[in-house]
């Protein structure tokens, strides 16, 4: 037992654009998973307006000042933002992936009524 005959035969080549293509080309997605795409993309652009809203203090004049000299952009604000609109988008698109499997589970099952 060779340990490199064995990598060799459980190796797979890399998909090819085509490949990938003609899967993406043949996945349609419903009105959540739109939704959730574009909420995505929506709460990505709020997290960089946030993030430069709420900037945080980067120096102050002395220790115990209210007042700041320098403002950065707060990246751990926009982070957590990115985050949790990752997760709610997930969340949705999988309702809707679910919807479409029992769609499709619904279509099979007509098929065989008596």
């Amino acid at each position: 037992m060779d340990l490199f005959d064995e990598i060799a035969k459980a190796k797979q080549d890399f998909p090819k654009v085509k490949n990938i293509q003609k899967e993406v080309k043949g996945y349609s997605i419903n009105f959540y998973q739109g939704f959730a795409i574009a909420l995505f993309i929506l709460i990505l652009c709020l997290g960089v307006i946030l993030g430069n809203i709420f900037a945080t203090c980067e120096a102050s004049s002395y220790f115990y000042s209210d007042a700041c000299l320098v403002k950065e952009f707060n990246v751990s604000l926009m982070i957590f933002i990115w985050f949790i609109g990752m997760l709610i988008s997930l969340f949705i698109f999988s309702i809707g992936h679910i919807i479409t499997l029992l769609q499709q589970i619904n279509e099979k099952l007509s098929k065989f009524k008596l």
